[in-house]
């Protein structure tokens, strides 16, 4: 069992320079964090995550870019890390690409 505990930031970037506006969302582990850890669970100290919007140059659609980094402690099993990389992130892509059409789709 792992746990987290991190800070998540985010910023719109207007049009600058005739480059689209961009969201962009950023994490990472909270050093200071007062939270106390649980016995039993190894508490994931080095995570960060980059995460950002824009639209396409043709201006359908919307590209996004993902940056991930965790390093989770202790051992895992194999089976794991091979489900992460078969199924966990591509899953996790989709239901991003799904959210995002749902998103579209309203009044925004």
């Amino acid at each position: 069992h792992r746990d987290y505990v991190f800070i998540r930031k985010s910023k719109i970037f207007d049009d600058t320079d005739n480059a689209p506006k961009r969201w962009c969302i950023i994490g990472q582990a909270d050093p200071n964090s007062t939270y106390a850890e649980k016995s039993g669970v190894i508490r994931v100290k080095e995570y960060e995550q980059s995460l950002s919007f824009q639209k396409n140059n043709s201006g359908q659609g919307t590209k996004v870019f993902l940056y991930y980094f965790d390093n989770p402690g202790g051992s895992l099993p194999t089976w794991l890390i091979n489900w992460a990389a078969k199924t966990g992130v591509p899953k996790f892509m989709t239901s991003l690409r799904e959210a995002c059409e749902k998103y579209n789709k309203k009044d925004h």
